[in-house]
């Protein structure tokens, strides 16, 4: 049977070819348009004073940390100060935690900032070794709690790391604080 005695085998040609073309525009358009990441952008209500703002990042590859920047400072800005040199070379999984004023009551930032006390949401695994009743263990348990969770708000929130019970924050509550 040839192709020139049968228009019905034209047709499902034809067809063919037509589903071919629609599933790669489909799939180009999908590479294009739907899969391609879309920016981000975080506003921060704030007084049009011009104060500046704080904001507690945190991640892998990160100086964690709080960053005091401007109101029209951008989030690279941000990842610069923090030590992020190039942020387009792979995935970055970071927290950021926009810090209230100080008139606002739900602040993290306690006014009475204790001078000789570790802070808690700063410190590293190392100066968390060196309380009394922490060890590697615990420290690094503290500082992970920290990265996934974003900053303590208050000192009894370390009850909920894995490790620490109450006996030991009795222990260390003198000797710590929690700023930022």
């Amino acid at each position: 049977m040839s192709w020139r005695g049968s228009p019905h085998r034209w047709w499902l040609l034809a067809l063919g070819l037509l589903m071919t073309a629609t599933v790669a525009g489909v799939a180009v358009f999908t590479v294009k348009y739907v899969s391609r990441p879309r920016p981000v952008e975080i506003v921060v209500a704030s007084p049009d004073d011009g104060s500046p703002i704080e904001v507690y990042v945190s991640g892998a590859g990160i100086r964690e940390g709080i960053y005091t920047v401007g109101q029209d400072a951008t989030l690279d800005d941000v990842l610069e100060r923090a030590g992020v040199i190039s942020p387009g070379e792979g995935p970055l999984k970071i927290k950021v935690i926009v810090v209230g004023s100080e008139e606002d009551s739900s602040s993290p930032i306690p006014e009475d900032q204790q001078p000789g006390k570790i802070n808690i949401n700063s410190a590293t695994a190392a100066e968390l070794d060196s309380l009394s009743g922490i060890g590697p263990t615990k420290a690094q348990a503290i500082v992970d709690y920290r990265n996934q969770n974003g900053p303590f708000r208050t000192v009894d929130d370390l009850l909920n790391v894995p490790g620490i019970g109450a006996k030991t924050l009795e222990t260390i509550r003198d000797q710590i604080t929690v700023v930022g």
